[in-house]
């Protein structure tokens, strides 16, 4: 009797190297600060490419980093800061765990600040290790689609 050679599971092998990818990602970003850039990148949209952004797809993203957002309906700016009261805080900025960037994109949120045709402003911070990344945004509503709105991201000026 001849012994047949088991056949690789390529499928199998796929997998395994995802997951060891995945794994080798996590476990660098506190200590390869392009790893963590390119994460900070990812939570804002604000990657290189579609394919730079795609490429993360599979990394976990709950409890990474501090994320902080504030969406308002006046633009940033506007409202002088010396009116804030000093012992609130610097904004009214609130905690997410993932993804800072769903408050306009997936959320109640949208609909509260985008209802009757208002615009907003949507204003993220992010940390983690000592590297920050700021994005704002301008949503208004889109004329062509009924409830759509367009974003569009503010000048780097605007931003830190």
């Amino acid at each position: 009797m001849t012994q047949e050679m088991p056949r690789r599971d390529f499928g199998f092998i796929a997998i395994v190297a995802l997951v060891a990818v995945t794994a080798a990602w996590i476990l660098l970003m506190p200590w390869v600060p392009a790893i963590a850039s390119a994460t900070l990148h990812r939570f804002h949209l604000r990657s290189s490419s579609f394919v730079v952004w795609a490429a993360q797809f599979p990394i976990p993203s709950m409890y990474n980093f501090a994320n902080r957002f504030e969406m308002t309906d006046v633009p940033p700016g506007l409202i002088d800061p010396i009116l804030l009261d000093p012992m609130d805080g610097e904004t009214d900025k609130r905690y997410v765990n993932h993804f800072p960037f769903r408050w306009l994109t997936f959320s109640n949120a949208r609909h509260r600040y985008l209802r009757g045709g208002r615009d907003c402003w949507l204003t993220i911070d992010s940390s983690y290790r000592g590297q920050t990344l700021q994005t704002r945004v301008h949503a208004k509503p889109d004329a062509n689609v009924p409830g759509g709105f367009v974003v569009i991201r503010l000048p780097e000026e605007s931003s830190r």
